[in-house]
């Protein structure tokens, strides 16, 4: 089917307002025009009209793509793209269009949806998703980064092998899935026939078990009957004693009253005087306290008085130099008086002087006096004719005489500043050495003062603290001694534990490698669980644990030397430990009930790690329940159908080989052993903590040293204070010199570049200065001939520096005497006014304001002194009677402490009477506990105890809820006793005494565990193995029928499987056969050589639609290289090859190529050139380009120009072409 593009109609799309027209195409088209005019708009537009989303477009939302007016606004709400494909001779028209913000698609002018259009489109060949006739502006560049993978999956989407993905993917996990079902139904086939053998095993042991437990069950009846008998016994005894006692008890108890009256009536009297103790040391503390403000207020004084002691000398000081100012003013008076004189008489003989030196040359003053008025008429005339000479000279002269006294004021300053300089530096270096001194006073000071007051700080802590401390101590100490007073501890168990204690310190005294006993060295996580702990325990409870069996022998070979009593030892190295069940750790966590279960080794603390191997002995594999009911069913009930140790909190012990026993009460008291390291704790603390009361009452008595120090304190604070301020101005005034000095400085080098710069300036104009009076010298000469004639000189000079010069010497002189007499006048004016006597009388009345001062601070001092005297007196008196008090308080508690002595006393006697009973209770208590715990024992075992009437005593409720209390000591046990029969127990039991009750018992529990032992020895039976055999049987059956349908269905999922895989791969193949033929042939064209190569190669041949595609090139004169390593101009030829390739492959009717010259030089260029205008008869080529090489070979041109109104473009289009010029050749 021939398919050709046509037209391609815009309607206000971007650029292109209003209807524009572009067409029709020739097989070589090339869109030219200036950047920015619209060029890459004709390439959205055709994107667009073929499908693309908006997203590639170059806009954010679909109106965007619609033409705008000069302010921006849009020019309507609606636009459209219309191609024309021309197909067999008849046109068609594919319509995109927006309208209110939604697409629209048409095809010939009627309405479709967008699926249909699509694939109305790929009908001609036009594929969207896969862009191959698209290729945009930087698609080269990109593709040119292509990763093998990427390739792959470019493939997969052209060959339209990723249609079958997602099936292929569902049906391959399906496969995956029904395969991994089938063989975790074979390997359930395989565990239900090991099952069935090991429950036909277990069937023949169960029936053996069962006989030997009828044999334990009767034996147990006859141990549990034998203790029941003795136990009434024993109850009857303990009767009698316990009434005694109560006799005992009520005797002291009255003993104990009338002492504590006595008591109380010293005490009282004790308070009374303690409160008086207490009244005279607060008085004490009170006056101590107001010496110690007075004594502050002592030192304030002294400090005053000193302050004022050193200003007085100072203000006497500058008293005299107000004195000293005084007499020099006085004598300058004197003096300028005198200079005036002086200078009135100068005035007269200048005039007598001037006259006698005219009469010696010849002349006299009315003749020098007509001369210089003839002298100074022809010097007018001078002056006129030098006028310009003159006018110039003066100017020079006036500024020769400015800038000469501008250098005699910076020479006169330049003396002054360095006179000050030197002044300066005087009083800063004796500035500094007055800092230096008093800046190691303050640092000393200083030092004194942190010293004291770290002391100062530390003895207060120190006694704040340990008041502090005493008070927590006394309360914990009375704690303590209240905890140890209940604490009751019959001597007999006292004795044993320190024969223990002894015994396990001798051993680990001689051999190194004894750690101690179990019980010291382990304990309960929680005391939650103490009685589980010791029901397991208790056995090993008292076992040494050492190091190895050798240090084991010697310990117990020392013992029988010693003849100390028999002990049990663990040997680390010899123990046969049984490891953990790391499969029952595994069905402890898929446990669904109950969930508390745990080992019991995991509840157990102990320390030095070493001896986990004696933990783990003892504990072996037992479990730790929550309940006497959960661990009835984890033992025996389990889901694993298998047989456990268990331990629950209350003591009920469950033993794997059938053997139950409980006593919570016994082993309540059994658990306190893990206490007794607490009351040791507590009885050392005791001991500590009087220790340290002590000690901490001797601290609080430097109260009177703290009170000292902290006077000294004030006033090491007072001198320290006044030095700083000493400091803080003397380095203000250091500061002050410096900066100075420094201005003087800067001062002088100005001064001495002002003294260089104007020297310069007055030598270069003194030589102008003789230019000129020269020339003025010629015009004098010429005036004055005839004067000078006349009085027979040289020149008019010699005139001037003779007669007129002495004559002006007279005229300047009587000025500088008449300024000399102003100036003197004007001085002795000045003096005059100035008053000296003012700062002698201020400083006058300083001094004696300070004295006033001083005389005050002294009668204060005085005041001060006597009050601070009046108080140390009173304070040793007070002291005396205090001492007194206090001597009494002693007596008073002496009295006391006697008698709580004689109550204490009482109070042993109590106690110990109080011990006896509370033994006599335990016994009675553990007694009955232990009937309780046998008749508890029989019940979970299903043991039947004899009984007269065929009374049941395991339904009673008394065997689950026992009083053990003292005062219902006549409660039901003997009617419990009485129901019970023991003619069943044998005569020669019954008549057993209590020397030979131990050895019976031994003999029968040994009777009892060699039972026992044949059980433990024979693995928990299962007794419910028949049940669970018949239960296997059927599960065989039904696995067996699941296997037969799961492999049914694992065949025909395979077989899809495998159609859509081959579906996919000849998918895949065909066109990757296809490109890898075509893309070595363009690639050859292109490059214009048959030696270039182009291949492509799968890494995974079998599915390579999985794995990578690798492209690679052989460039003419080079090696084989990757499309990676390839250089700019080489990888785009080859990305154009591969696109080429492709676009055949799909054969879609024309190609969009959007400057794809801009890495190619003229060669390149004209190859491609040539390739497109080899396969114009298969599609239509359309070039967006800017290079002449390749649009002068099209066979027309779409020109794109744009006029721009404010912001807004507006393309426009012309075309042009060749058909009417004739072919290439004859152009």
């Amino acid at each position: 089917m021939r398919v050709h593009l046509q037209k391609i109609i815009l309607y206000n799309f971007k650029s292109f307002c209003g209807e524009v027209i572009i067409g029709p195409f020739q097989p070589f088209t090339t869109i030219i025009g200036p950047n920015g005019a619209g060029k890459s708009n004709i390439m959205d537009a055709i994107s667009f009209v073929m499908g693309e989303k908006i997203s590639s477009l170059r806009v954010r939302r679909l109106n965007d793509l619609i033409s705008k007016k000069s302010d921006g606004t849009l020019m309507t709400h609606s636009a459209h793209v219309t191609v024309i494909f021309e197909i067999e001779g008849r046109s068609k028209e594919f319509t995109r269009g927006i309208h209110n913000s939604s697409n629209v698609y048409k095809i010939n002018k009627q309405v479709v949806k967008v699926e249909f259009y699509k694939h109305k489109l790929a009908s001609l060949g036009i594929n969207i998703k896969s862009k191959s006739f698209l290729v945009f502006q930087g698609n080269i560049e990109a593709m040119c980064i292509t990763s093998p993978k990427e390739i792959s999956i470019m493939f997969d989407e052209i060959s339209k092998s990723a249609e079958l993905k997602s099936e292929y993917e569902r049906l391959k996990n399906k496969m995956h899935e029904i395969d991994l079902d089938l063989r975790h139904i074979i390997q359930k086939r395989k565990c239900l026939l090991t099952e069935k053998k090991r429950l036909l095993i277990q069937q023949q042991e169960a029936e053996e078990y069962n006989l030997l437990q009828e044999e334990y069950h009767d034996k147990k009846t006859e141990l549990q009957l034998f203790r029941l008998f003795h136990i009434r016994r024993e109850l009857h005894d303990l009767k009698l004693l316990w009434n005694d006692n109560i006799s005992k008890m009520n005797k002291y108890d009255d003993e104990k009253k009338s002492a504590e009256i006595i008591l109380e009536q010293k005490k009282k009297k004790y308070f009374e005087v303690i409160n008086q103790e207490t009244m005279m040391e607060n008085n004490l503390i009170t006056i101590d306290l107001q010496q110690t403000h007075q004594t502050m207020q002592l030192v304030a004084a002294k400090e005053k008085i000193s302050h004022l002691q050193q200003k007085i000398p100072f203000i006497r000081t500058s008293l005299t130099k107000a004195h000293l100012a005084d007499e020099v003013h006085n004598k300058t008076m004197k003096d300028l008086q005198k200079e005036l004189t002086k200078i009135e008489v100068l005035k007269m003989n200048l005039t007598q002087s001037v006259s006698s030196e005219l009469e010696s040359q010849g002349s006299n003053m009315e003749l020098d006096n007509a001369q210089v008025k003839e002298y100074y008429l022809l010097k007018g005339t001078v002056q006129r004719e030098c006028v310009k000479f003159t006018k110039n000279l003066n100017v020079l002269r006036h500024d020769q005489e400015n800038d000469q006294n501008k250098l005699d004021n910076e020479k006169r300053k330049k003396i002054e500043v360095e006179d000050k300089k030197k002044k300066l530096q005087f009083m800063l270096k004796e500035t500094e050495k007055r800092l230096e001194r008093l800046e190691q006073y303050v640092i000393k000071t200083e030092v004194t003062l942190t010293d004291q007051k770290n002391m100062e700080h530390n003895l207060e802590t120190d006694i704040t603290q340990n008041k502090i401390a005493i008070e927590e101590m006394e309360v914990e100490l009375d704690k303590i001694t209240n905890k140890l007073n209940d604490i009751t501890i019959d001597k007999f168990t006292v004795s044993r534990e320190y024969q223990k204690l002894n015994t396990i310190t001798i051993l680990k005294d001689l051999f190194p490698e004894v750690y101690g006993r179990l019980f010291t060295l382990c304990k309960p996580i929680h005391e939650r669980y103490n009685i589980a702990v010791t029901k397991v325990l208790w056995k090993y409870k008292d076992a040494i644990i050492v190091k190895t069996e050798k240090v084991a022998k010697q310990c117990i070979e020392y013992l029988k030397r010693q003849q100390i009593s028999v002990e049990t030892f663990l040997p680390l190295d010899s123990l046969k430990i049984q490891p953990f069940n790391d499969q029952l750790k595994n069905n402890l966590s898929d446990m669904i009930y109950p969930k508390t279960v745990q080992f019991l080794y995991d509840v157990i603390e102990y320390f030095p790690k070493e001896i986990s191997n004696a933990i783990s002995f003892v504990t072996k594999n037992t479990l730790l329940c929550e309940t006497s009911e959960d661990a009835r069913k984890v033992a025996y009930e389990n889901h694993l159908n298998d047989r456990y140790t268990c331990v629950a909190l209350d003591g009920s012990y469950y033993q794997k080989s059938g053997i139950i026993s409980g006593g919570s009460f016994d082993l309540s008291a059994k658990s306190a052993i893990w206490k007794d390291k607490q009351i040791q704790e507590m009885k050392l603390r005791k001991v500590a903590l009087i220790e340290k009361i002590k000690k901490a009452s001797k601290c609080i008595r430097k109260q009177s040293e703290l009170n000292t120090m902290n006077s000294e304190i004030l006033s090491l604070t007072n001198k320290l204070k006044y030095s700083r301020i000493d400091v803080d101005n003397i380095k203000k005034q250091i500061v002050d010199f410096k900066q100075e000095i420094e201005n003087i400085d800067h001062q002088l080098i100005s001064i001495f570049n002002n003294i260089e710069s104007i020297e310069k300036i007055i030598n270069k104009r003194y030589n102008k200065i003789q230019d000129i009076e020269n020339q003025i010298c010629n015009v004098e000469d010429r005036i004055f001939s005839v004067f000078c004639r006349s009085i027979n000189i040289a020149n008019i000079r010699v005139y001037e520096k003779g007669r007129l010069r002495i004559y002006g010497e007279q005229k300047k002189r009587e000025c500088e005497l008449e300024n000399q007499y102003n100036c003197i006048k004007n001085a002795l004016d000045f003096e005059k006014h100035y008053n000296t006597k003012d700062e002698i009388e201020k400083y006058e009345i300083a001094v004696q304001a300070a004295e006033e001062q001083l005389k005050i601070a002294l009668e204060e001092e005085s005041v001060i002194t006597d009050i601070v005297d009046k108080q140390k007196d009173e304070l040793k008196e007070l002291r005396h009677i205090h001492t007194n008090i206090k001597t009494e308080v002693i007596k008073m508690k002496n009295e006391v402490a006697q008698c709580r002595h004689q109550i204490g006393i009482i109070a042993k006697l109590i106690l110990e009477t109080r011990r006896e009973r509370t033994i006599i209770e335990v016994k009675i208590k553990q007694k009955k506990i232990e009937m309780n715990n046998i008749f508890k024992s029989c019940q979970m075992e299903d043991i039947i105890i004899p009984m007269s009437h065929q009374n049941n005593l395991n339904n009673s409720p008394w065997v689950s809820s026992i009083n053990t209390s003292s005062s219902n000591t006549e409660q039901s046990e003997d009617g419990i006793f009485s129901k019970i029969n023991f003619s069943f127990l044998l005569y020669e039991l019954q008549i057993i005494n209590g020397d030979q009750f131990d050895n019976v018992k031994t003999q029968l529990l040994k009777n009892i565990s060699t039972i026992q032992n044949k059980l433990d020895s024979i693995p928990a039976p299962n007794l419910k193995a028949g049940e669970n055999l018949e239960l296997i049987c059927k599960k065989l059956d039904a696995i067996n029928k699941t296997l037969k349908d799961t492999r049914n269905t694992a065949h025909i999922a395979r077989n899809k499987f495998t159609r859509v895989k081959e579906e996919r791969i000849s998918r895949f193949m065909k066109c990757f056969d296809y490109l890898t033929f075509h893309i070595d042939y363009i690639y050859k064209y292109l490059l214009n050589n048959m030696s270039a190569q182009a291949t492509l190669v799968p890494y995974n041949p079998e599915e390579p639609y999985l794995d990578d595609i690798n492209y690679s090139c052989i460039v003419p004169g080079k090696r084989f290289h990757f499309l990676s390593s390839l250089s700019g101009g080489e990888q785009v030829l080859a990305i154009l090859t591969l696109l080429f390739a492709i676009h055949r492959y799909e054969a879609a009717p024309f190609i969009i190529l959007d400057e794809i010259d801009a890495a190619l030089d003229k060669i390149n260029i004209v190859n491609v050139v040539n390739f497109i205008r080899s396969n114009l008869d298969l599609m239509y080529f359309i070039t967006i380009s800017l290079k002449k090489e390749l649009f002068v070979n099209a066979d027309g041109f779409i020109g794109v120009t744009a006029r721009q109104e404010q912001e807004i473009v507006e393309s426009s289009v012309f075309l042009l072409s060749f058909e009417s010029y004739g072919s290439k050749s004859n152009n």
